[in-house]
């Protein structure tokens, strides 16, 4: 007999979002951190940087206003040479776009992570969760029918717990990628050691992400960090070892800006980082599963890292649900390893050919494929969840495996309303487009799908969503959608959806 449903090792990012996503579905689940307290702003800012998709997830999760509140914009980026200004520099991470009606989050978001962290510790305990720090996973066992988990708590006392399964969200060196031997391949991008500093500078402007691509001895990028007094230091070193002492730091920013009069008068955080990148050859093994960085390892350039591990947790979250709490077959489970780990080896490759351009110094032609930088074009089309039984539609059209955009629509009584509104929450989501007959569905789904038609203007009738201006259609095509929790069409079928049934049976018992 299992103690819990889910145990989740490790408080990042990862591990949090899954901790909420779990706890909204009444899932039993504890989530383990072995350091002893959370961390704070001497812990660093790396991970600050929030892809439009994940945005997204936050949105869905319900702190996409707390994140607004607690972040703020990126500086657009400026080129020097020495204590001269040259001009913009092309820095597509950092651009501000302007949000559409299905992009309502287009442009990276700069949170530092313990602030986000905090937020979401913050919705984990609304929800009747919280982190139980100082608290180690010292290893497990796993059988057909769950996990034996060993822990040990702050006050030196240890635990056995039993789990129906374990989430490895510890990161690159944690226990649970180890004890279940998965290999992980990785590779060194650069061989030049490079720093990362949280740093406060008397001088220098707070207006733009300053970088000295050509300066003597390595690049050196200086960047604000919004809603502090604080600058980000990268370093790259060519012919030298990093000193990080705090006359180090010092020194290094009047030499590479030739600006003497500048001065590092504050170092809240100074570290080397290696420019590595990895991926494990499984992300599950049994009822063991892998999220984060310890499924796969990005070099800090694309700002994927982060924001790939709230990815993967969202696809893994909505299944474990369903497999604990719907009846899904256990089958369901094998597609988080077939839909993210190809996904995850796509980004590396992207993100590792962005990062040699970037310390060759040629960021300024290379430009993003398609936008993959935002994670707002990947997909899982032709993946196992993915099912379109529509004939042939425009290329335009959305189809099964894609995220499922936004769009404005208006109720019966003309206030506007999102389709993102519709989505929000631990549910599927059917669509009904074109006057497409429904199929009937019976009540054995209870709340976990929700059911819209989608009017044009003069055909709303029964309170049904209305499509002011169209989008919301030249978006969908005609017939039925399906969006699965996690925001992505599962299913498009004709009117009346003939498979529809047979699909929902992979998540239904």
């Amino acid at each position: 007999m299992a103690d819990i449903d889910v145990l989740i090792a490790g408080a990042g990012p990862a591990g949090l979002v899954l901790a909420c996503d779990l706890a909204r579905r009444g899932i039993a689940m504890r989530i383990v951190e072995a350091n002893p307290t959370p961390p704070d702003h001497r812990s660093g800012s790396r991970g600050k940087g929030i892809q439009p998709r994940t945005l997204e997830v936050y949105d869905d999760l319900g702190i996409i206003g707390e994140v607004h509140q607690a972040g703020g914009q990126y500086y657009p980026a400026l080129a020097w040479d020495g204590p001269k200004p040259i001009g913009p520099a092309k820095f597509h991470r950092i651009e501000k776009r302007e949000p559409t009606p299905d992009v309502p989050y287009p442009s990276m978001w700069m949170l530092l992570q313990p602030r986000a962290l905090a937020i979401l510790r913050a919705r984990l305990q609304e929800l009747g969760g919280r982190v139980e720090f100082g608290t180690k996973l010292l290893g497990f066992t796993q059988d057909a029918d769950g996990v034996t988990a060993s822990l040990q708590h702050a006050d030196g006392r240890t635990e056995s717990l039993r789990a129906r399964y374990l989430a490895g969200c510890d990161g690159a060196r944690g226990v649970v990628r180890a004890g279940i031997g998965v290999e992980f391949a990785s590779e060194t991008i650069d061989p030049h050691p490079m720093i990362t500093a949280d740093v406060v500078i008397e001088g220098l402007e707070r207006t733009h992400w300053h970088m000295w691509d050509n300066a003597k001895g390595g690049a050196l990028w200086l960047g604000p960090l919004v809603q502090t007094n604080a600058f980000q230091l990268y370093a790259k070193f060519e012919d030298a070892e990093p000193d990080l002492s705090h006359e180090g730091l010092r020194k290094l920013v009047r030499d590479r800006t030739g600006r003497p009069e500048l001065d590092v008068t504050e170092v809240l955080y100074a570290s080397h980082f290696g420019s590595r990148a990895g991926l494990a050859n499984h992300f599950r093994v049994g009822r063991v599963f892998l999220a984060g960085d310890a499924a796969h390892m990005h070099p800090p350039a694309g700002g994927q890292g982060m924001n790939t591990a709230v990815q993967d947790v969202y696809n893994l979250g909505w299944k474990l649900g369903h497999v604990l709490r719907h009846g899904a077959p256990q089958t369901l489970l094998d597609s988080y390893e077939e839909e993210r780990l190809p996904v995850a080896a796509h980004l590396l490759e992207f993100v590792v050919q962005m990062h040699k351009d970037w310390l060759g110094q040629a960021k300024d032609q290379e430009e993003p494929r398609r936008g993959e930088h935002m994670q707002l074009g990947l997909n899982y089309r032709g993946g196992p969840l993915s099912l379109d039984e529509r004939a042939a539609v425009a290329e335009e059209i959305t189809r099964a495996g894609d995220r499922a955009p936004d769009a404005q629509l208006s109720d019966a009584a003309g206030a506007t309303m999102r389709l993102f509104d519709l989505f929000r929450g631990p549910h599927f989501t059917l669509l009904a487009f074109d006057g497409a007959a429904l199929p009937g569905l019976g009540s054995q789904y209870g709340d976990a799908i929700r059911v819209y038609r989608v009017a044009r203007p003069g055909a709303e009738g029964g309170g049904a969503p209305i499509d002011m201006n169209g989008k919301a259609h030249r978006i969908y095509g005609e017939g039925l959608i399906l969006v699965r929790p996690d925001g992505y069409v599962g299913y498009t079928g004709p009117d009346g959806g003939a498979g529809l049934r047979s699909y929902l049976a992979r998540f239904f018992g």
